[in-house]
């Protein structure tokens, strides 16, 4: 039984034990697809901070992945296949970002970026990442919804 990500357990990912969002999102997609937990963590860990350059919020990225691992393929010329994966990801991103108005870490984060050391310093000190676990929860429920059809 795959485990609901819930506010708590976003919450004690984020804040209690340092992981980023992607790390979050992508141990959640781990347990769908069997992964080893350590290694989905690593695996993940660059993305947090869209990229740490304010980019695509890494709790879009791992969903992204984890679309790409369920959806994506490895053959050539494989045009159906990567029809459907593309409406896979347009799909969650416009869910993602009917629901939260960006995509975009930097504008998730009030446009703070934490690649600018000025930058970090308000994050920290403004509490601009206290919506992060809630962001990593919707991200997870909608990869759940798209992934329901998913078989191994």
């Amino acid at each position: 039984m795959i485990k609901k990500m819930t506010i708590e357990r976003a919450y004690e990912m984020l804040e209690e034990q340092g992981f980023h969002c992607s790390q979050c999102v992508f141990s959640h997609a781990a347990d769908i697809f069997n992964l080893d937990p350590s290694m989905a963590l690593k695996m993940s860990s660059g993305l947090g901070g869209g990229c740490f350059c304010g980019g695509t919020c890494g709790a879009v990225t791992a969903a992204a992945l984890a679309i790409s691992m369920a959806y994506g393929y490895d053959q050539p010329n494989s045009d159906e296949q990567n029809d459907i994966l593309v409406e896979k990801l347009q799909e969650f991103k416009q869910r993602f970002a009917d629901k939260n108005g960006s995509l975009y870490c930097k504008d998730l984060l009030g446009g703070y970026c934490f690649s600018v050391p000025e930058d970090e310093e308000i994050i920290s000190e403004q509490d601009l990442t206290k919506d992060c676990p809630q962001l990593c929860v919707d991200a997870c429920e909608i990869l759940d919804e798209i992934l329901a059809d998913y078989t191994k």
